[in-house]
């Protein structure tokens, strides 16, 4: 796959040498970045940051031919010849195509994870039809690059006589049709251990720039059931990546902290964490394609508030967070913004 995503440089200098200009297409994002440099005559050279590399080079150096591509001719410079092997080091362990699907597979996981903390509430022991967020975060809408993107969420519940088992569905798409996902899960209530244990079955499919992935995926998990409730989820998923096949092992903890506040309303902090233990990518140079315990590390915390409206209404409204600790091409590491607003009757 790397070849599709190769970066395509440019590099220019101003008929005096004061100005140096260089841009690239982002492999990620496939926008073009642009780069300008202005070099007084005191100046020795400039630094370029690049994938969280950073590296000092002369003008000289930046106008230096290290190699001519084989196939095409052209002629490649110092700074091109030196991103690309920054990029390739990047390649081999977190792949675009890869870093987009695991970014989306773990917040599917997390909001998963949200809806059985929210079901669990109230210690397991209470009738469901108390807890005010059993369709929880029912739109979402996320910051993209050019625009907010707004997915709905629609869940489906349905409790033993006893609230020993459950059985949960959940559909979810976004306004532009580019994600979709299913879900279908069954709880078990294990009142004597303070626990609940859920087994999930996913199915998502979003589109990039190179056309459609699908991600098929099974869930283990168990949470706690106390005031400051806690979860563990272990997902396996196996799917298509770029027309390469792709499996991982991610696990996902994540714990709630609820306090009361005037009126029976309720203010939750949360922050779940998602980690990578395994992935085989296909798309990755053989030696390359397994990797063990070398994951970025992706958080999502969230802050939301839940209103009560008589017995039969309850709302709630948050804002979440997305943080990737795998960097980008400006040294930055991924962000995103979500405001989430669900309702229950």
């Amino acid at each position: 796959m790397w070849q599709k995503l190769i970066l395509i440089f440019l590099l220019w200098s101003s008929v005096s040498a004061q100005s140096f200009f260089y841009s690239y297409i982002d492999p990620c994002l496939q926008t073009v970045i642009r780069s300008n440099y202005s070099i007084s005559g005191d100046d020795k050279g400039f630094t370029v940051t690049y994938y969280n590399r950073t590296k000092f080079f002369t003008l000289e150096e930046a106008l230096t031919v290290i190699r001519v591509d084989p196939i095409t001719g052209v002629p490649i410079y110092a700074i091109e010849d030196w991103a690309q092997n920054v990029y390739q080091d990047f390649e081999d362990l977190f792949p675009c195509a890869v870093k987009v699907a695991e970014e989306i597979l773990s917040s599917v996981i997390a909001e998963n994870v949200s809806e059985q903390f929210s079901k669990d509430e109230g210690g397991g022991g209470e009738d469901i039809s108390s807890t005010p967020q059993q369709v929880n975060y029912a739109i979402r809408s996320t910051q993209g690059e050019e625009k907010w993107i707004t997915s709905f969420n629609s869940v489906y519940t349905a409790s033993s006589f006893d609230n020993s088992k459950r059985h949960d569905g959940n559909f979810n798409f976004t306004n532009d049709f580019r994600k979709g996902s299913v879900t279908y899960g069954q709880g078990f209530n294990l009142k004597a251990k303070k626990q609940n244990v859920v087994l999930n079955g996913s199915a998502l499919t979003y589109k990039t720039f190179e056309g459609w992935d699908w991600l098929v995926s099974g869930s283990f998990a168990k949470s706690l059931q106390k005031k400051n409730a806690e979860a563990f989820v272990l997902s396996g998923t196996y799917g298509n990546v770029s027309g390469n096949n792709f499996g991982n092992l991610t696990m996902v903890y994540g714990q709630r902290f609820p306090f009361k506040i005037m009126g029976g309303n309720t203010i939750t902090f949360s922050n779940y964490i998602a980690y990578t233990l395994m992935r085989y990518y296909e798309g990755n140079n053989p030696g390359d394609r397994y990797l063990l315990l070398r994951s970025p590390v992706i958080f999502m915390p969230t802050i939301s508030m839940d209103w009560k409206l008589g017995t039969a209404f309850s709302f709630n409204l948050g804002v979440s967070m997305g943080y990737n600790t795998v960097v980008n091409d400006y040294g930055e590491r991924g962000k995103s913004f979500s405001i989430l607003f669900g309702t229950y009757f």
